[in-house]
């Protein structure tokens, strides 16, 4: 039976050649190749020009493997075993054809080098969409800074500028300059929010809010736009919903009002309305339902997959502005705070978006923000300004001047700062953070560590005009006791003011 077998198997997968010493062929079975007897081995084939140097041995045995072998047209890959004999027996050549097992190896090894070589490539094409990606954001929030502060500027110096004396057509072209103003702001804040949210630099701050008044406030926002298109605008607050929750206030209205300003932006005749529904109440949690339901042109259903992709305009008419950041960036928003986002629309009807997000109800007032409140300075301060920017510098100096009680000096950039604190004893410095020559983290820096205790427990207020987040964590590594953003606003000022020198109302 074995017999049977391997003539099956292996009768043509071997071949048995004897030669002798001198490399000469004896007897040949010539399964697989045509052999003569007589005929020297590495005329067969030149491979066999290198064994002639070991016939001289004997009792040894040599394997060679995968021996690529081309007789003519017949090509084959073999394993060659030589076995050398003793000194009274011949040496034999054994040719196993493992064609087939080679062939099927390189194969399967070309395929798994090609798939490992994919992988690679594909690893590396992810590498460099990620590092284009960090690029741009890191661009973008370098960028901002100096886009920030000649906004800024704009903004403070076309708001003293509305309140001179002004006729009809100067009055009428100071209103188009702070709406022009304001569409670039948007802009840039649109941008510089999706650069945050894409760096993870957006946090959802947890804090207690009134909703009627949230609600309220928005519409203050949205009444004279719609107002100004012939819109009619509903506010509708469903029954049993809740005053008090907890949630990010700055962040939910951000979400509403970009909402309705892409309703009012594509409505041209009929209403806009903002409904604000209770869906659900578990113990101390609510489930908020904020529709925003317009009688636009709507949205054809094959755009709903792209609606929330960024730098996507869904509708390309040129007499619509924006940067088609919109959506994304409200779809981002209600992510971070575990909310879904959905909507419905039809063509020349309307579309109505809805956004359901989870939050804690509150019911105490504890912890409720109080309205701003002026507090009469009886005493001067002596204030150093460290700011590069002559606006910026001029801002505040007209806010602090405006509230009183401050005496102020200014610094271009931290040398100079350094510098006017060994000559002057100042109560409280404003410090930005990016300067020439010395940065503001550098000088706050080494003003902390200075040996006098008069200098380096000064009050520091951090100035910044990046879209970066600070908490205490951030201002206590840096070294400042506040912060405030650019562009600035009075109340945040003076608030900063009031909390770092413990000012109170007395």
């Amino acid at each position: 039976m074995f017999e049977a077998i391997r003539n099956k198997y292996l009768y043509n997968k071997t071949q048995i050649v004897e030669i002798d010493k001198q490399g000469k062929v004896v007897a040949s079975d010539n399964l697989i190749y045509p052999i003569e007897c007589g005929s020297q081995i590495e005329d067969f084939h030149p491979f066999f020009e290198t064994l002639k140097t070991l016939l001289y041995q004997i009792n040894e045995e040599y394997t060679f493997n995968c021996v690529h072998l081309e007789v003519g047209s017949d090509v084959r890959t073999v394993d060659v075993l030589l076995n050398l004999g003793d000194a009274t027996t011949n040496p034999i050549i054994i040719f196993y054809d493992f064609t087939d097992h080679y062939n099927n190896f390189q194969h399967i090894a070309q395929e798994k080098n090609e798939s490992i070589l994919s992988f690679h490539l594909e690893e590396l094409k992810n590498q460099q969409l990620e590092a284009e990606k960090n690029f741009k954001n890191k661009f973008l929030a370098n960028v901002s800074h100096d886009l920030k502060t000649p906004i800024s500027a704009s903004i403070w110096f076309s708001g003293m500028l509305e309140k001179t004396p002004l006729n009809d057509s100067q009055r009428e072209i100071t209103t188009l300059l702070k709406e022009t103003i304001s569409h670039i702001k948007e802009l840039v804040d649109d941008i510089l929010d999706l650069s945050k949210i894409e760096m993870g630099e957006i946090k959802i701050h947890q804090s207690s809010f009134d909703l009627f008044d949230t609600l309220h406030h928005i519409e203050k926002i949205i009444s004279p736009k719609t107002t100004t298109k012939g819109l009619i605008f509903n506010v509708l607050k469903g029954d049993f919903l809740p005053q008090f929750l907890i949630g990010d206030k700055t962040r939910i209205v951000q979400i509403i009002i970009n909402l309705l300003d892409n309703a009012v932006k594509f409505t041209k005749t009929g209403s806009v309305t903002l409904s604000v529904t209770l869906k659900a109440d578990v113990d101390t949690k609510a489930i908020i339902q904020i529709q925003v339901i317009d009688t636009g042109m709507g949205i054809k259903s094959s755009q709903k997959e792209e609606a929330f992709q960024s730098f996507k305009k869904l509708h390309n008419s040129e007499t619509i502005d924006g940067s088609g950041l919109g959506l994304s960036i409200v779809s981002n928003l209600v992510r971070l705070m575990d909310g879904t986002i959905d909507f419905e629309s039809e063509l020349n009807v309307g579309t109505t978006f809805t956004v359901e997000l989870p939050l804690k109800v509150n019911s105490s007032l504890l912890n409720e923000p109080k309205a701003f409140e002026y507090i009469r300075i009886s005493k001067n301060y002596n204030v150093l300004i460290v700011e590069d920017e002559e606006i910026n510098q001029l801002i505040l100096m007209k806010l602090l001047l405006n509230h009183g009680g401050f005496d102020i000096k200014v610094a271009n950039n931290g040398l100079q700062a350094l510098e006017m604190i060994e000559q002057h004893s100042f109560k409280l410095i404003f410090m930005d953070k990016e300067m020439p020559q010395m940065d503001g983290a550098k000088a706050t820096s080494i003003i902390r560590n200075h040996p006098d205790p008069k200098i380096n427990s000064i009050p520091i207020i951090g100035v910044s005009g990046h879209p970066m987040k600070y908490d205490t964590i951030t201002c206590d590594n840096m070294g400042f006791n506040g912060y405030v953003m650019k562009p600035f606003k009075k109340e945040e000022i003076y608030e900063t003011i009031y909390d770092v020198l413990k000012i109170k109302k007395s």
